[in-house]
């Protein structure tokens, strides 16, 4: 997917640019994506569509656990929507005058980049929109405040890291970027633009200009914890958010993602918000760029009903290799366990559900595990929880790990495990906590005391 020389001599041709008062929040709508998935044989679309989710959730977890082989080199509200491929969106205004994008918000990773120019090609991008005409494009030349990223412009730097030097002179352009994610990948070049906002515009903020992707119909803000990322740019005091639960049918609804430029000023509903719980992020000891971009939480235990599953510390914290640990992450749905720890935990419901039959057609068909047939029958949840450092525990809405799936009388927990992508070995964080293990949670993001909180409420 990286770009060729001649794409990149063209790409420039296309763009025909040169080269290179504000309020305390901001808020902006996050909307649910929900897959729009080919009809098949299948008479349950339920089935169809949990297993399209946990499929891509193994893709995700499998990019994220292995993240170094395919990349090239105040307070603002926002609205964000669930979105059809398991993923939540906003929307975000670029350039002089503005052009309005959506773009999937991603926690997991940095930078923002958009589809970019008429000439935009996304391969594998019918499952969306069922074409790629409703695909919106950002385009350069109708913005005055757009320059192509100059080689000795230290943001360049930025999307490369450290392990990949930049081999050009001053004078040359910043080299086309090729990234990866588990669902798809993207090239094209950076830019430096206008970030608009009624409270106040952020110039000369690094953004991808993306001429070639594979099935990624729309742009990504990453949110990670590298300079090019959108929280660090803006300089950004926290952001907080609760998504709405998802309904995977594109239904037009949202909540807000809350920036925070000053979190003294915020008022209610970030600091000292009653009923929170809070815990420390915790910094991978390994070097590498992804994963010190990597939302990690030191997570002390898992507890089932009340009962503790035994799982071993190296899982839940990262070792000096790097490898285990917990992270929480926006762009992938359901919650990933590398094997041994999904064995443990669903070794636990199944001990406590046990009145009730394994629906094992049904976890052949969905990939999930482990799925009940309750047949109507009352069911009482045993409790998921998450005990972190510090005390905090996180107890989850039923909803958010068991699913029920209509007219087969099953039902399955929503959790994926990596036996699924064949990965014997602890690669990367072992545990990452998806979007769909947090519909109904407040969430706040305390980037200036380096802490994540947390309490259950419902999101609207």
């Amino acid at each position: 997917m990286a770009l060729s020389l001649i794409s990149i001599f063209s790409l420039i041709s296309i763009l025909c640019l040169p080269s290179s008062s504000s309020q305390d929040t901001l808020k902006l709508p996050i909307t649910p994506i929900n897959p729009h998935i080919a009809p098949s044989q299948n008479p349950n679309p339920w089935m169809q569509t949990l297993n399209y989710l946990a499929s891509s959730s193994l893709s995700r977890a499998h990019r994220l656990k292995s993240p170094n082989d395919n990349t090239s080199a105040a307070n603002s509200e926002i609205p964000l929507f669930p979105q059809s491929y398991g993923a939540y969106s906003v929307s975000l205004s670029f350039g002089s005058p503005a052009q309005k994008l959506p773009f999937v918000m991603d926690t997991g990773s940095s930078l923002v980049w958009f589809p970019c120019t008429k000439r935009y090609t996304c391969y594998g991008c019918d499952f969306s929109t069922g074409n790629q005409t409703g695909i919106s494009k950002f385009i350069p030349k109708l913005s005055s405040s757009a320059k192509i990223l100059g080689c000795g412009n230290k943001k360049c730097g930025w999307v490369f890291g450290s392990g990949n030097p930049i081999q050009c002179e001053g004078n040359e352009i910043c080299p086309a970027y090729m990234i990866q994610y588990g669902s798809g990948s993207t090239s094209g070049l950076l830019l430096s633009e206008t970030l608009n906002f009624d409270e106040g515009d952020v110039k000369d903020f690094l953004v991808g200009c993306s001429i070639i992707s594979a099935r990624q119909p729309s742009g990504i803000a990453g949110f990670g914890r590298s300079p090019a990322s959108l929280p660090a740019q803006m300089g950004l005091k926290g952001f907080s958010y609760c998504l709405v639960s998802h309904r995977f049918d594109n239904t037009p609804v949202s909540s807000e993602l809350v920036l925070h430029r000053n979190l003294s000023n915020s008022g209610a509903g970030y600091v000292g918000n009653a009923g929170m719980s809070y815990t420390k992020f915790h910094k991978n000891p390994v070097s590498s760029t992804a994963f010190q971009e990597y939302y990690y939480l030191t997570l002390r235990k898992i507890t089932v009903g009340g009962k503790t599953v035994k799982i071993p510390y190296g899982y839940l914290v990262p070792g000096s290799d790097g490898n285990g640990g917990t992270i929480i992450d926006s762009g992938t749905t359901f919650t990933f366990m590398d094997n041994h720890v999904h064995d443990l935990v669903a070794k636990e419901f199944e001990s406590q559900i046990s009145n009730y039959k394994r629906a094992a057609d049904v976890e052949n068909i969905t990939g999930l595990r482990p799925c009940f047939n309750i047949s109507g029958k009352p069911i009482e949840f045993p409790e998921l929880m998450f005990h972190f450092k510090g005390g905090a525990k996180l107890s989850l809405p039923p909803a958010d790990y068991f699913s029920f799936l209509g007219d087969t009388g099953a039902l399955c927990m929503t959790i994926v495990s990596s036996e699924r992508i064949g990965s014997g070995q602890r690669t990367g964080p072992s545990i990452i906590i998806g979007n769909y293990q947090q519909q109904n949670i407040y969430l706040e993001y305390d980037l200036e005391k380096g802490r994540l909180g947390f309490k259950k409420q419902k999101c609207k």
